[in-house]
């Protein structure tokens, strides 16, 4: 089933700044966890790191494109960030993301426990999705609102 991106809010621009700071704070909380090494966080570990991407993705489309999906599925969030930057949005990326939205309900709603194991690759994801989007607020002019 495709995500709609019909599910969108107008979102200022300037924005954008704030859901990149949650994904850095997300990511500073997972790496956190990973340095106790405690495999009874990993579940949490693996859920930071899934909503450490859906921040850094809401900031992408909000910076390049003045709208955040508002979808109950957090897939529609690629599906926006697909109809906001086109091919800009490389497939090495867009699979990232894929990859790392895919394990959400395992992990969130379905009660799987992961694994450290598990939750690390997802980390290691997320961080490079992370380093991405840092990139892509950098050096990418903000729309203006």
């Amino acid at each position: 089933m495709m995500a709609r991106t019909d599910r969108a809010k107008r979102t200022d621009p300037a924005r954008a700044d704030s859901y990149a700071e949650v994904g850095r704070r997300l990511l500073h909380a997972a790496r956190a966890i990973t340095e106790q090494g405690d495999a009874r966080h990993a579940s949490a570990l693996a859920i930071l790191a899934v909503h450490s991407v859906i921040a850094h993705a809401d900031a992408v489309a909000i910076h390049s494109g003045g709208k955040r999906s508002t979808a109950a599925e957090h897939a529609a969030v690629l599906a926006l960030l697909r109809d906001v930057l086109g091919n800009r949005l490389t497939d090495r990326i867009a699979k990232e993301i894929q990859r790392v939205l895919a394990e959400q309900d395992k992990f969130e709603y379905q009660g799987d426990v992961a694994t450290l194991t598990e939750a690390r690759a997802l980390l290691d994801r997320a961080e490079r999705i992370g380093a991405w989007c840092e990139e892509w607020l950098s050096v990418t002019p903000r729309l203006r609102s």
